[in-house]
């Protein structure tokens, strides 16, 4: 825990010798072509030590980018890279991307940038999810993030409270692939905490929802406006004996949904997501075995 607080220190303190030392005098949009040419860079070297180095370089060049004046309204349009989400309220702004390492697994980077009354903050995350034990019950910080690629957010208020639904990929490894809803919440004093207790499910509430399924399978999960839900794949294992061997899961045809409450998010089992215009809608493929639990109620592993 010492070894990587100080790790954190270092990184923060990097950060701001960086925007001292080279971008005083630049705009967003010069830092925006660097930042294209440093991910292209990672992106075609092979050498997972050169991809690091060159990884350090884009967090502190971003960081850079980010404290001038104007970056939380600039588009960033020339990143395609890297996944860049805002709020509709127009408070917070997510920045995420990866790096690959050996062996097919992944690491995590990102920023949240809020705007809070007109004075913006950043917030550093670093990707802690191999430590967390319990991904659905936790609440985390920007330092012990579980991290993602996100791909959609929305604000909703639940109890008062503003809440950020985030939904996210996260590339796992070789055999597995995982699907995340997120949510953050701002503290008194501008802070984000990720893992609101906002998902009830079957008599529990969750802080989190992890699907894991095989790396060889696709999954939807996305919002639905028309039924005012968060729609997504029901997973299945492809025989019996893979029951709880999360990289043999798969869709098996149904689909499951959070249905948006005054009080947060309450699951629904085997929604029907059918087109009403269609004649003959498809008959759902019965599941190879029994799964009457959500395939997101499980020890991450």
């Amino acid at each position: 825990m010492i070894v990587d607080m100080f790790k954190q220190s270092a990184l923060l303190l990097l950060l701001f010798v960086s925007f001292s030392a080279h971008s005083f005098n630049k705009s967003v949009g010069n830092l925006e072509n660097e930042i294209v040419q440093l991910i292209d860079s990672i992106e075609n070297t092979s050498n997972f030590t050169e991809k690091s180095e060159l990884n350090n370089e884009l967090i502190s060049l971003l960081y850079d980018a980010l404290l001038l004046d104007n970056s939380f309204e600039y588009p960033f349009s020339k990143v395609q890279k890297m996944k860049i989400i805002v709020s509709t309220d127009e408070k917070i702004k997510l920045y995420t991307w990866n790096i690959p390492l050996a062996g097919g697994h992944q690491k995590y980077f990102g920023f949240i940038q809020t705007n809070i009354e007109g004075k913006q903050n950043i917030y550093p995350l670093t990707d802690n999810r191999k430590q967390i034990d319990t991904p659905q019950l936790q609440t985390l910080s920007i330092n012990t993030w579980h991290g993602a690629l996100y791909y959609s957010i929305r604000v909703d208020n639940f109890g008062d409270k503003d809440v950020y639904t985030l939904l996210g990929i996260d590339m796992n490894n070789l055999f597995s692939s995982k699907r995340i809803i997120e949510t953050i919440t701002l503290s008194d004093d501008g802070e984000p905490k990720l893992g609101v207790p906002v998902f009830r499910v079957k008599g529990k509430v969750l802080s989190r929802i992890v699907f894991e399924f095989s790396a060889r399978a696709t999954m939807t999960l996305r919002w639905n406006e028309e039924m005012q839900m968060i729609v997504f794949d029901h997973l299945s294992p492809m025989r019996n004996d893979y029951a709880e061997n999360y990289q043999f899961y798969v869709p098996d045809f149904s689909y499951d949904g959070f249905k948006l409450t005054p009080l947060g998010w309450e699951y629904e089992a085997d929604i029907d997501v059918r087109n009403p215009d269609r004649l003959a809608p498809p008959t759902p493929i019965k599941p190879p075995v029994e799964n009457p639990e959500p395939g997101f109620l499980y020890q991450s592993k």
